[in-house]
């Protein structure tokens, strides 16, 4: 049970700050204090290629939160002891694409604004680690969504075997 308070206690706190994080950016952009990762370009000098980023930068935020918001639900049905429950079968599938779908968001930000790169004529090779985020968030969506499946295995072979008793 402390194990459980605890996964939903981390949850939560994750969630607000992500939630707080999200509305600050929301609220810095008229001022002109958002910076897109590695541009040093305030937002007054971003042209059409800087917005899209970043308009798909809040998209990604949005659908990660939305898996966030799922992982709670789970986190507080867990709390009840209901490990085979429809909802929670449901909201780990539900998490699961969220998270898988937020890190192909990542991917294809990153890729853009390496391609962007390329197009101004900075090329740089090097290692870094923006993408083990991405590549993170993607094997705990798919751990996810299996999850879920072995879950939903679990809980028909369980009504199975009270039909059987």
């Amino acid at each position: 049970m402390k194990k459980t308070i605890l996964f939903k206690s981390l949850v939560d706190v994750l969630y607000t700050l992500q939630v707080i994080g999200f509305i600050a950016v929301l609220i810095m952009i008229p001022f002109g204090l958002v910076n897109i990762t590695n541009e040093n370009a305030s937002a007054e000098k971003w042209d059409l290629f800087y917005w899209l980023v970043f308009t798909f930068t809040l998209v990604k935020s949005l659908v990660f939160l939305r898996g966030l918001y799922f992982l709670r639900r789970i986190a507080r049905i867990l709390l009840s002891d209901k490990y085979f429950s429809e909802d929670i079968i449901r909201y780990l599938r539900k998490s699961g694409n969220h998270f898988l779908l937020s890190s192909l968001i990542s991917f294809a930000l990153i890729l853009a604004q390496w391609i962007g790169k390329i197009v101004d004529g900075k090329i740089e090779l090097g290692y870094d680690q923006e993408l083990l985020v991405p590549l993170f968030l993607a094997i705990i969506g798919i751990f996810f969504i299996i999850q879920s499946g072995t879950l939903d295995l679990a809980k028909s072979l369980k009504e199975e075997n009270e039909l059987t008793v």
